[in-house]
């Protein structure tokens, strides 16, 4: 008489074998997911400051307080993010970016990253409640 099916021990290697390429896997697209929605709050950081000559090229002024930028096309929020311009002659636009698209996500009222670029394309990065480093990067 044949007997079919599997032993116990050959489905604990399957199950061991889908653990390991799960544990593999999950951190991959966890971070995955949070560098595209940091790059969409990247590109609109890109689009203010390109926005922000065209409006001194017309104005021979930037906006520091970001009241022309909508007009210029900007946008100020995102799914995951949000954006605040600020300044007095020069000026700062900042990304507060929350990977979990809770409301509001903004720099008073809390954020997972934030990211910064100036008038002097100057880019920074600031986890919450970790130290500022140079440059756009999780």
């Amino acid at each position: 008489m044949e007997r079919r099916g599997f032993t116990l021990m050959e489905i604990m290697v399957v199950m061991l074998i889908i653990a390991v390429l799960a544990a593999v896997a999950i951190p991959m697209y966890q971070d995955y997911t949070k560098k595209t929605k940091a790059a969409e709050a990247w590109e609109e950081l890109s689009n203010i400051a390109s926005l922000q000559e065209q409006i001194f090229t017309d104005l021979r002024q930037y906006d520091t307080d970001g009241s022309r930028l909508p007009a210029y096309g900007a946008t100020f929020q995102g799914k995951y993010f949000s954006v605040e311009v600020n300044g007095t002659n020069v000026w700062t636009a900042a990304a507060s970016v929350c990977f979990d698209g809770r409301k509001p996500c903004s720099l008073t009222d809390g954020y997972d990253y934030m990211f910064t670029i100036d008038r002097s394309g100057y880019k920074t990065t600031k986890p919450n409640g970790a130290n500022v480093y140079p440059g756009w990067k999780l």
